[in-house]
């Protein structure tokens, strides 16, 4: 009987492990599971960031709530965007310059969005969150910086800071969600800079063979005329975003932020 109890013990543990390990496992999934396998490089790469300082950042503004949860989301989507993007770039070659305008469209109108909402909540008790997000969400338009992505996403990263030095004089000694907040949120930029440093030194690497493609599609409806043909079978489908094919020549600042000031 002592040794019936005994294994009925060691399996109820082994149980509540499974289960732990489960939980954190529904919590990336979509990153660091079965959509990055047959995907380039430099896409589960991406997927490794989302599933690290990005998930952490989502979970911790989750729990803080609000303003803050809501602007998270909206980052959320800029970064699936920027994910797009990536498995597009992996597929297909660079396109016409003309084109710069329609890729860099869904990621510029998803920075603007992040600031829009800033703005209108100037009297958020959140603001210096909501502030340091919005001083730093341009970082997404590194994919339209050469010769030097990595030290453009540090100038925002830098940008951040003022607001979330604030932040932690504000909640060092008051609710330490806030100060795990503050860390979460910038590792996700230092740990963008390492991977553009290692993937993307000089700007965003295109294929050297596939198709150039020239309009945008929409990825539930699988892509139209002139874009990017699907992944390989075995490689499944990024998360249900909007797609961004291939359409990218001399990535330019001047661009990218044209679609933002508009």
């Amino acid at each position: 009987m002592a040794d019936m109890q005994n294994l009925v013990e060691r399996l109820e543990r082994a149980v509540g492990r499974l289960e732990a390990v489960s939980h954190t496992s529904d919590m990336h999934r979509g990153y660091a599971d079965s959509p990055s396998k047959g995907a380039a490089p430099y896409v589960q790469a991406f997927d490794s960031l989302l599933a690290g300082p990005v998930a952490e950042y989502l979970k911790i503004s989750k729990e803080i709530g609000g303003d803050v949860q809501k602007h998270a989301e909206m980052v959320h989507t800029g970064l699936k965007l920027e994910r797009a993007l990536l498995v597009t770039a992996s597929q297909c070659q660079q396109p016409a310059e003309n084109k710069l305008s329609d890729l860099l469209a869904p990621i510029s109108e998803q920075i603007k969005e992040v600031i829009t909402f800033r703005e209108k909540n100037r009297g958020s008790k959140l603001f210096n969150h909501l502030s340091a997000v919005s001083e730093s969400i341009q970082a997404l338009g590194w994919v339209a910086m050469a010769p030097k992505p990595g030290p453009y996403v540090k100038e925002m990263n830098d940008a951040a800071m003022f607001y979330t030095n604030r932040v932690l004089k504000e909640y060092k000694d008051v609710d330490k969600k806030h100060v795990d907040w503050v860390k979460a949120y910038l590792s996700i930029w230092t740990e963008l800079q390492a991977y553009i440093k290692e993937f993307h030194t000089t700007g965003l690497a295109w294929s050297k063979t596939g198709p150039v493609a020239k309009e945008l599609s929409g990825l539930p409806s699988g892509p139209s005329a002139g874009s990017c043909p699907p992944p390989p079978p075995p490689c499944p489908p990024p998360p249900p975003v909007s797609t961004i094919s291939c359409s990218y020549e001399s990535a330019s600042r001047s661009s990218l932020f044209a679609q933002i000031n508009q």
